[in-house]
């Protein structure tokens, strides 16, 4: 159930009336003031919630993804290591290659 804008103003406008009327007492005007910021907020959080919902989510791409980490150049692609044993019998990159 939504409740609008109007409401929520006008509930302010009372809390702020009770707030006026209770100026001598300190304790019960927080009280009125802390309902106004409170039902502020939640006028506030409903706009931004409303402008989050319309927007499409879309997830990073690799070159935005390296943007972000500090990396601007592109990874080139893996190519053959000319330093690669090309033994029959040997296991690749490993340190223990003979």
């Amino acid at each position: 159930m939504a409740i609008t804008n109007q409401t929520i103003l006008k509930k302010m406008s009372s809390e702020i009336q009770e707030a006026m009327l209770n100026h001598r007492d300190d304790q019960k005007v927080r009280e009125h003031i802390r309902a106004v910021k409170l039902l502020s907020d939640l006028v506030l959080e409903e706009g931004s919630e409303s402008n989050h919902s319309s927007e499409a989510v879309q997830e990073p791409s690799v070159d935005e993804i390296r943007q972000m980490m500090g990396s601007d150049k592109p990874v080139p692609e893996k190519s053959a290591d000319k330093s690669s044993l090309d033994h029959d019998e040997a296991n690749g990159k490993s340190i223990f290659d003979f």
